[in-house]
């Protein structure tokens, strides 16, 4: 059912009882930086969050949940504008939101049915083994391939020989992904208990999730031949969802550090009367408005967004949010590298926010096979 277009009031409306929500449960839940929530914990947060309308159903009725109207643009401002906010609470919980409402909105894309009994059931990953198969993934987005394109391709998405990381919550039940098979770009869902599973020891990052190591034969689950404006809108609106929840940790970040450096007194005077801190500070704020115009910028329909242009936005400002995070951590002092102050966590999080979907290390040969067109 299609749903009447959201205004700025709207929006703003909509996004201050994610804010009240974010706060007054998950941050209250997720106080303890030391002490991540388990997932029964999760469960009941995600349900809360399915109730309010903030995670998409479970049916086929579709509202403004995350990533559900995707050619809107209310709708759009909408889901990044909730994960910078619940992000500001919790990353992990961001994380897993975020790519459970990214698969029921490509599973809508594509065509398959929906099939869950709980909002974060299923997952999706939106990369191969490793990297952003250098230049070959942007020549086949374009319909350019070559040989050597299909050969980098069956080797980045073999997901029978190679195995891919999944970070997700723990009690996810479907996984969609894209493979190759029959030399071509193929959807497959896959039911957890159709995959090989091998269970990663705790990760840099993201307390909250668990990660494997995946591995399926091509000929098992639900498969459909991909194009490249689908496997385009995955990985926007991934990318879109990576920034969206580092800008929500930035915010976190600031929000500590200029609490801190207003009441931590050092030499007789607040620390942030001392030049050093202030420039510290300076930065973390400065690189906070970046993401955050940023974001605002690449708040648009979908189909009026480039792919290009959301991986650049990413290749240029996740490590800029990760220098913020640490400049927290320094702001902070000694007990900025306790794990029970919260600074650690931040930059942990983000941290691992940088290394998702491939990284972004090989974003710029992304970049410059797009611009051979």
């Amino acid at each position: 059912m299609r749903t009447a277009p959201l205004d700025h009031q709207d929006i703003s409306l909509l996004l201050d009882e994610v804010a009240s929500f974010s706060n007054s449960r998950i941050a209250q839940l997720t106080a303890r930086s030391d002490h991540p929530i388990d997932a029964d914990t999760l469960i009941m947060l995600s349900h809360e969050a399915a109730a309010l309308g903030i995670l998409p159903a479970t049916d086929s009725n579709a509202g403004y949940a995350l990533w559900e109207q995707t050619d809107d643009a209310g709708a759009m401002a909408f889901s990044v504008g909730a994960l910078v906010q619940i992000a500001c609470a919790n990353a992990g919980v961001a994380m897993a939101w975020h790519r459970a409402s990214l698969a029921q909105s490509m599973c809508r894309m594509i065509g398959l049915p929906l099939e869950q009994d709980s909002p974060i059931a299923m997952t999706a990953v939106a990369s191969g083994h490793i990297g952003v198969a250098r230049s070959a993934l942007a020549h086949w987005l374009q319909d350019r391939t070559h040989d050597d394109d299909h050969l980098v391709l069956c080797d980045w998405l073999d997901r029978r020989l190679r195995h891919t990381l999944v970070t997700a919550a723990p009690m996810w039940e479907h996984l969609l992904w894209p493979m190759w098979h029959d030399d071509a770009i193929f959807w497959q869902r896959l039911r957890r208990d159709q995959v090989m599973l091998h269970p990663c020891r705790h990760q840099h990052g993201f307390d909250e999730l668990h990660t494997w190591q995946v591995s399926a034969a091509p000929d098992i689950g639900e498969r459909v031949r991909a194009t490249p404006a689908q496997l385009s809108a995955l990985i926007t609106l991934d990318s879109l969802g990576l920034l969206a929840i580092s800008t929500g940790i930035a915010r976190h970040g600031k929000q500590m550090a200029e609490a801190y450096t207003g009441v931590r007194k050092q030499g007789g005077k607040t620390i942030i009367e001392h030049p050093a801190v202030q420039n510290l500070l300076g930065t973390i704020r400065q690189v906070h408005w970046e993401a955050r115009t940023t974001l605002h910028a690449l708040s648009r329909p979908l189909a009026a967004l480039s792919v290009r242009d959301v991986m650049m936005a990413r290749q240029q400002l996740l490590p800029r949010l990760c220098l913020a995070a640490n400049h927290v951590m320094q702001v902070h002092g000694g007990i900025g590298y306790m794990q029970d102050c919260g600074p650690e966590k931040l930059l942990r999080d983000q941290n691992m926010l940088r290394l998702q979907s491939g990284g972004v290390r090989d974003i710029p040969l992304f970049l410059q096979a797009w611009a051979e067109a």
